[in-house]
Formats: C-alpha cells, structure tokens, sequence
C-alpha cells in the first residue's frame, strides 16, 4: 500500500503546503495544481469519505470552505468556484484498487466554472442537499461523488450523485474526476499530478495565499484563521 498524502505524519505534504490548521481539519495546497488555486480541505483522520466523518466535524469543514471562498473572490476576483469529493471509501473501500493508495477524504476546490453535473448525471442518480452537513444521511453506505459547482445553466448546485446498480458502484469506486475536470476546463494534459505537477502554480499559490492571509488584521474577516490558530502557526 502506499502511503497516504493527506495523513499529515506521513509528511507527504511540506509543512508550507498546509496552509491553515484547524481543530478537526487542515487546508492545503496539494501538488498537481490544474490551475493556479487549486486548494484542499482534509480531516486529520484518515477515514475513507467525509460521510463516514462524526456530525460535529461539518461545521468545520464549512468554516474552512468559506475561508477557501473568501480567497478566491479577493485574490482571483472570482465570484464562483468549484468544490467536490470523490467518495469512492463511502462504502467502505479502504484504498485504491488500481494504484493501492489509501482513501483519505478531502474536498477539492478550483477557482473555476465548469459543468461536471451534465456529464455525472447520465452514469448516476443526483440527490440534492442544502449543506454538507447533508451527506452522511444522503449518501448512507454507498460511494458517491459530491459536487458543490455550476450546472449547464449556470445555476449552483450541491449534488450527491450515487450508484444505482453494483457495476455503476464498482464505476464510481474507480472514477477520476480529475481527468474530467481538465478537460472540461480544456487543458486535458493536467488530468494528472504526474503528467502535470503544477510546481510553478503551488509556488505561486502558496505566496498569494499568505498575502492574503496577511493583508486584514487578525480575526477581523474571513482572512484570519477561520480556525482560531495563531497567525504565525500555519
């Protein structure tokens, strides 16, 4: 098995890719930036889908999003982003079948629009939820695919979208959003980290996030710790 990138004593992520640090979950800025923004939220506990996360955790996880919102409007001028999970450990999958990784949940967000729910939409069943904190009951013991993004119709949906047969659930056990993404967004050759680590763009992220982290005094918006951390211990 490989050793897993979000659980932090791996020290798979550098201590300046881990940009923020709360009580139950931490943002970072992973290798293989797709474009520049490309940031995380992830849980301390390696579980293998944020469903399977105790209740009390969401609130958390919606603080440190709001904070990832608030970065891409006053750093990228952006005044829509896309977020989403790859639930694959929803139900109960521990690693990966193809690359033997372990599944660590984490939310992606992208400071850009693309349509992810036209294209999951004809391979599985959307649920709609109004927070995150939504999904366990939504999702049950299943795998899933969460999306938080755009339609086609440029309307913001939060979707779940579950297997409804078990070669459907054996699918989305092995999808990659990420290819999809990078297609979608038109730069196929980034649907991978490792046919595109991104270097440049983490350098360049990591150095406009302390900027802005560092441009309001602390605790007087969303650019302070959302996590009530000391400014200097990211």
């Amino acid at each position: 098995m490989g050793e897993c990138v979000f659980c932090l004593s791996t020290a798979a992520l550098h201590d300046n890719q881990v940009l923020s640090r709360g009580r139950s979950v931490y943002v970072c800025a992973p290798r293989g930036q797709l474009i520049e923004g490309f940031l995380a939220v992830a849980p301390y506990a390696c579980v293998g889908a944020l469903s399977r996360l105790p209740a009390e955790v969401f609130d958390e996880i919606e603080r440190a999003l709001a904070t990832v919102v608030s970065f891409y409007r006053d750093a990228y001028g952006r005044g829509s982003w896309l977020v989403y999970e790859q639930g694959r450990g929803g139900g109960g999958a521990s690693t990966d079948a193809v690359a033997g990784f372990p599944f660590h949940a984490h939310l992606c967000a992208l400071p850009i629009d693309v349509d992810l729910h036209t294209a999951l939409a004809r391979r599985f069943t959307a649920m709609e939820i109004g927070a995150l904190r939504d999904l366990p009951a939504t999702a049950g013991d299943a795998p899933y695919l969460y999306i938080d993004g755009v339609d086609a119709g440029g309307c913001r949906r939060r979707s779940v979208y579950l297997p409804m047969t078990p070669p459907l659930r054996a699918e989305l056990e092995r999808s990659r959003l990420k290819p999809l993404i990078a297609a979608l967004a038109g730069l196929p050759e980034r649907g991978t980290w490792r046919a595109y680590p991104g270097d440049a763009e983490l350098a360049a992220l990591r150095r406009r996030f302390a900027q802005w982290r560092g441009s309001a005094p602390f605790g007087h918006d969303d650019r302070g710790d959302p996590f009530r951390q000391r400014r200097d211990g990211a």
